[in-house]
C-alpha cells in the first residue's frame, strides 16, 4: 500500500472523514508523534464531539508539548463530562495565564470535584490572590490542614514571602539552609537567585554556603567568580506557582506516574518558558516518556550561565548515548571545549562518550584532562576519588594496566570506604590473577560496606574460588545469583565452582544460563565448557 507523505497528510482539508484521519494518525504516531498530533488536531476540528478523537488528541498533545491542542481536546471532553483528574489543571493554567480569574476558579472547582489533585486547590488559589494583590495567607493556612498539600506548604509559603518582600522569609530560609537536604536544593537556589536580583550577593552566598547539591555548588562558584548576575531571577507569582508544578512533576516521576509528571512539567513550562529549572524538569519528564528528541532539546536549552547547566548537559549527553547518536554528542561537547582549560566536567562527559564507543584509550586521555583540571580547581577528595576511578577504569579497559592499577589505588586512598572503588580495585586484579590474596581482602572490605550487592557478592565468591576456598565461594555465588539470576558473569562463575567440586550437571546448567545472557565474545568459551567441561584455559576471566 502506498502512503502519501506525512506533510501531505497533515495538509488535507477537514472534508476528510474524521475516522480516516484517526486511522492515519494511529499509523504514524509511533514514528512521528508531532505529525500525529497535527493530524489529531485537524480531525478534532472536524468532529469536536468525537470523544475518541478528543482523548487521543489530548494524549498526543501532552506527549509533544502542544498546550493549545491539549486545552482544545479537554474542552471537547468537558462537554461530554469525561474529564480525567489532572485535566482541570491545564484549564486553570490557561485561564491564569490570561488573567481570566472566573475561568481559573471554575477550573479549580472541577479539579476539586475530581479529587486526585484537589489538594492543590488552596495552593493555587493563593497564587491567584497574590497576583491580584490580595491576602494569600488564608489559602495557605487551609492547605496546611491537608496532609498532601502540607508537603508542599513550606516551600510555597517561602516563595510567597520572598515575592512579597516579607521579612518572615528570612526565618524560613534559615530553616531550609540548616536542613541541608537534597530535596530543598532547588528552593534554596530560587531564594539565592532572588537575592542576586536584588544585588544581595552576601545573602545568596549565605544560603548556598553548604553547597549541598551540584547546582548549588555551581551557583556559589558563579557568584564567587563574579558571574552570578546572569543567574539572577526575581520571583513572580508565575514562577512561584511553576515551582509547585515542578515539584509535583519530580515527585510523580519518582512514583513512575510518567504521563502525569509530563503534564505537570508542561504546566510549569507554560508559566515560565524561559526558566532553566522548568526546562530541566521538562527534559526529565520527556525522557521518562521515551521522547528522547524533545528531552534532548529541553536539556540543550539550559544556558551555560545557569546553575543547572552541568546537570542538563549530562542528561543531554546521556540522551544522545541512549540513542547511539555519538557524533551529535561529540559535536555538542566540542562546541563547549575550546581548549584544555575547559571545566573538568566537560572532559568527563567527553570521556564517557568515547567509552560508549569502546574507544578506551581516548576515554583515558579525556579523564586525564579531567583529573588535571579538577586538581587545579581544588575539588574535594571524594569528588577526586570518582575522577581517579573513571580514569583507572578507562585505563584498565584500554589495556594500560600498571597505570590503571595506580589510578584505582589513588581513588582508594582518597576515598577508602567506597564499596564501588574497592570492588573495582579488587576484581580488576582478580581478572589478571595477580595479588589475589590482597584482592580478596579488598573485596571483603567492599562486602562489609555493602553486603546486599549481588555484584560484590559475586566478586567475593570469585575471589574465594581463586584463593582455593571453594565452599565459601559457593556460598557467596549462590547468594549473588538469587539476587541477579540473569547475570551471565555470576552464572559462569557459579558453573566453574560447581564443576570444581564435582557437581558437573549443575555446572553445565549454570553455563547454559550464562550463555543465554552473555556477550558475543564470551559465547564460544561457554559453549566449549558445556561440551568439554572445565579446563584451565576455559576458566572464567
Amino acid at each position: 500500500m502506498l502512503l502519501v507523505s506525512v506533510n501531505a497528510e497533515a495538509k488535507r482539508t477537514t472534508e476528510t472523514d474524521p475516522l480516516n484521519r484517526f486511522v492515519e494518525a494511529r499509523l504514524i504516531e509511533s514514528s512521528d508523534r508531532q505529525a500525529a498530533a497535527v493530524i489529531y488536531a485537524d480531525a478534532l476540528k472536524s468532529a469536536p464531539e468525537n470523544a475518541l478523537l478528543a482523548g487521543k488528541s489530548y494524549v498526543k498533545s501532552v506527549e509533544v508539548g502542544d498546550f493549545e491542542l491539549a486545552v482544545n481536546a479537554i474542552r471537547a471532553l468537558e462537554l461530554r463530562g469525561s474529564l480525567d483528574a489532572e485535566m482541570p489543571l491545564l484549564l486553570f493554567v490557561d485561564a491564569y495565564s490570561k488573567k481570566n480569574w472566573q475561568g481559573a476558579n471554575t477550573a479549580l472547582l472541577e479539579l476539586e470535584s475530581l479529587r486526585n489533585f484537589g489538594f492543590a486547590v488552596p495552593l493555587l488559589k493563593a497564587w491567584i490572590a497574590n497576583e491580584k494583590g490580595e491576602d494569600f495567607a488564608p489559602y495557605l493556612a487551609e492547605a496546611k490542614k491537608d496532609n498532601t498539600a502540607a508537603f508542599y506548604h513550606d516551600d510555597q509559603l517561602l516563595l510567597h514571602y520572598l515575592q512579597a518582600g516579607d521579612t518572615k522569609a528570612r526565618s524560613l530560609i534559615s530553616a531550609i539552609v540548616q536542613l541541608n537536604d537534597v530535596r530543598s536544593g532547588p528552593v534554596r537556589i530560587i531564594a539565592a537567585r532572588h537575592y542576586l536580583d536584588q544585588d544581595r550577593q552576601d545573602l545568596a552566598l549565605h544560603i548556598l554556603r553548604f553547597k549541598r547539591t551540584g547546582p548549588e555548588a555551581r551557583l556559589h562558584e558563579l557568584i564567587t567568580n563574579g558571574e552570578g548576575t546572569a543567574a539572577a531571577r526575581k520571583i513572580t507569582s508565575k514562577s512561584g506557582m511553576a515551582y509547585l508544578f515542578q515539584r509535583l512533576s519530580a515527585d510523580l516521576l519518582q512514583q513512575r506516574a510518567n504521563f502525569l509528571a509530563l503534564v505537570n512539567a508542561q504546566l510549569s513550562e507554560r508559566l515560565v518558558s524561559d526558566y532553566d529549572f522548568s526546562k530541566l524538569i521538562l527534559g526529565q519528564a520527556y525522557n521518562a516518556t521515551d521522547n528522547q528528541k524533545q528531552s534532548i532539546a529541553s536539556f540543550a536549552a539550559i544556558d551555560k550561565s545557569s546553575p543547572y547547566h552541568l546537570v542538563g548537559l549530562n542528561s543531554e549527553i546521556s540522551g544522545y548515548l541512549a540513542t547511539n547518536q555519538f557524533e551529535q554528542a561529540h559535536q555538542r561537547l566540542d562546541s563547549l571545549i575550546p581548549s584544555d582549560k575547559a571545566p573538568p566536567e566537560y572532559f568527563i562527559l567527553k570521556g564517557q562518550v568515547f567509552q560508549s564507543e569502546a574507544n578506551f584509550s581516548a576515554a583515558a586521555e579525556m579523564f586525564t584532562l579531567a583529573v588535571n583540571a579538577a586538581e587545579t580547581r581544588g575539588f574535594s577528595d571524594n569528588l577526586m576519588a570518582n575522577y581517579w576511578l573513571a580514569l583507572g577504569g578507562a585505563q584498565e579497559q584500554a589495556g594500560q594496566w600498571p597505570e590503571g592499577l595506580a589510578s584505582l589505588q589513588k581513588a582508594n586512598e582518597l576515598q577508602p570506604n567506597s564499596a564501588n572503588i574497592l570492588n573495582y580495585l579488587g576484581y580488576a586484579q582478580l581478572e589478571r590473577r595477580e595479588n589475589t590474596v590482597e584482592a580478596l581482602a579488598v573485596i571483603e572490605k567492599a562486602h562489609e560496606l555493602r553486603s546486599n550487592s549481588p555484584a560484590i557478592k559475586d566478586s567475593l565468591g570469585w575471589a574465594y574460588y581463586l584463593n582455593g576456598q571453594n565452599s565459601r565461594a559457593l556460598e557467596y555465588l549462590e547468594d549473588a545469583l538469587s539476587g541477579q539470576p540473569q547475570d551471565a558473569t555470576i552464572n559462569e562463575h557459579l558453573g566453574d565452582v560447581y564443576w570444581s567440586i564435582g557437581r558437573k550437571y549443575e555446572a553445565r546448567y549454570a553455563w547454559r544460563s550464562a550463555r543465554l545472557f552473555a556477550e558475543a565474545d564470551d559465547q564460544k568459551r561457554l559453549s566449549d565448557k558445556i561440551d568439554a567441561g572445565l579446563t584451565p584455559e576455559l576458566v572464567s576471566p
